[in-house]
């Protein structure tokens, strides 16, 4: 009896790096809904503009003549870019009213110092007579110039 006890207790110690060895295999996961995905890479190409180097930069229309000049840049809630905001009308910083333009109204160049040039088909009173643009998080955007569409101060 006691060298059956025996070799069960040697059997069972022998046996217990296999059984310890033995794992499932994880589970795939999936993200959770909402959470990120995993980064992918960018890698720069020809044509290539930052943001950053349009704001500011003069918007001019098809006979060359500046019309405005970009604000802002507008995001849609998944990061694609939606309008350009540009002013319009103004002197010395005076005066200037904002007006959004889908981007795709835009067409990007640069030029031979691989500096942007922006450009549209339209003339500054066809820019200046948009709908003025205001930023709200309340989603009143694009409105007119009333004093109801008027930003809380």
């Amino acid at each position: 009896m006691r060298m059956l006890a025996a070799t069960a207790v040697v059997l069972t110690l022998a046996a217990s790096p296999l059984v310890l060895a033995q794992t499932t295999p994880a589970p795939k996961t999936t993200p959770a809904p909402g959470a990120a995905a995993q980064p992918q890479w960018h890698s720069h190409q020809a044509g290539d503009m930052r943001a950053g180097e349009l704001i500011g930069t003069a918007v001019n229309n098809e006979a060359g003549e500046e019309i405005g000049e970009i604000n802002e840049i507008l995001l849609t809630k998944d990061g694609k870019v939606a309008a350009a905001v540009i002013g319009v009308g103004g002197f010395l910083g005076m005066g200037e009213r904002e007006v959004a333009v889908k981007f795709e109204s835009l067409r990007l160049t640069q030029d031979a110092n691989g500096d942007p040039v922006v450009s549209i088909s339209a003339t500054k009173e066809s820019l200046s007579a948009a709908p003025e643009w205001r930023w709200s998080r309340t989603g009143t955007t694009g409105k007119g110039t009333t004093p109801a569409d008027k930003p809380a101060q």
